[in-house]
């Protein structure tokens, strides 16, 4: 099955939280108009985070990719302690 995967950064009024980025990253399965799930992110790591971003940002990935992907930013990319 192929997915199509888009970012999208959303801003963070509270000033608590300045220098963090938060979005979320919108999956579609190919020729549909609308996105079947959301993988949400929010992080203070910035640099690393463009990075990842850059390698993954409006590409054509497959199931086990989409697996890492969800897990990773779990892992790396969703602050929840703050």
């Amino acid at each position: 099955m192929k997915i199509f995967i888009s970012f999208v950064e959303e801003g963070i009024m509270n000033p608590e939280y300045q220098g963090y980025v938060g979005g979320r990253i919108e999956v579609y399965k190919l020729r549909s108009a609308y996105a079947c799930e959301e993988i949400r992110f929010f992080t203070k790591d910035v640099v690393a985070f463009n990075i990842f971003r850059e390698l993954w940002n409006m590409k054509t990935i497959n199931k086990p990719q989409l697996d890492f992907i969800r897990e990773y930013v779990e892992l790396c990319f969703y602050d929840s302690t703050s």
